[in-house]
């Protein structure tokens, strides 16, 4: 049985960070539930431009820290791990602001925030729920393949947004990518630096295909992970062994 008293001295220390970048018609109903469930949200601002996000959220208790151009959705991660990071926050839970993730699935994650040992959850989308595109079908078996390929670990769904990162560890893992190749990368390299990877359950939602919105643009954002995955096989052929951080 869990002690309340433990559980909420565990989730006091964990942050929901959720990266923005034009999702005014989504943002708002996914930070209030997040608000619901943990004490402390940082939204990061990734250089929106089709709402005033800090209007939108005024009558939230939150914090929005703000890009003032459009720097990547890595970068928007990075910035809000170091703002967890600097408020003495553990845990820095990612979920996507478009509505696609379910902030309850907090609830899954609850057995690995209570551990003390640092570890990368990943929330693994059931697709079978779901009418879920080919695209996402395929992306996540290709993530899967290349995470494997350089680190030797298989999960269930490299490509899921919906994460909870160690922040000590996080912030000194040097990336190259800071867009959707950061979450790729970021998952070799924790392997590398002897973090665990973890996959929970979680459920997912597509809205009907008129009315998807994808901030994925194939070929720029398929020629970036082309390259980081190039570079991260390259590194794993190098005999020289990788720095470890647990």
């Amino acid at each position: 049985m869990v002690d309340p008293q433990a559980e909420r001295d565990a989730l006091s220390s964990v942050w929901w960070v959720v990266p923005v970048h034009n999702d005014g018609t989504t943002v708002r109903a996914v930070v209030r539930e997040c608000r619901q469930l943990l004490d402390h949200v940082v939204v990061v601002d990734d250089g929106s431009t089709d709402v005033d996000l800090r209007a939108v959220l005024a009558d939230v208790d939150v914090t929005v820290l703000s890009h003032d151009r459009n720097r990547g959705k890595g970068q928007a991660i990075r910035t809000g791990i170091e703002y967890v990071k600097s408020r003495g926050g553990r845990i820095a839970l990612t979920i996507d602001a478009d509505g696609q993730h379910f902030p309850r699935d907090l609830e899954s994650f609850l057995p690995d925030l209570r551990s003390s040992a640092p570890a990368l959850i990943v929330g693994a989308r059931r697709f079978e729920e779901t009418q879920a595109p080919r695209s996402s079908r395929f992306g996540r078996r290709f993530g899967n393949f290349w995470l494997w390929v350089e680190s030797g670990v298989w999960l269930d769904d490299c490509q899921s947004g919906f994460r909870a990162y160690p922040v000590e560890q996080i912030s000194r893992i040097r990336c190259m990518g800071s867009r959707f190749d950061f979450e790729a990368e970021i998952l070799a390299r924790a392997v590398w630096a002897g973090l665990p990877l973890r996959s929970v359950p979680i459920a997912v939602h597509y809205p009907p295909p008129h009315l998807r919105v994808s901030r994925f643009r194939p070929f720029v954002d398929n020629l970036r992970l082309t390259r980081v995955h190039t570079r991260l096989v390259l590194r794993r052929l190098l005999p020289i062994p990788h720095r470890r951080l647990v």
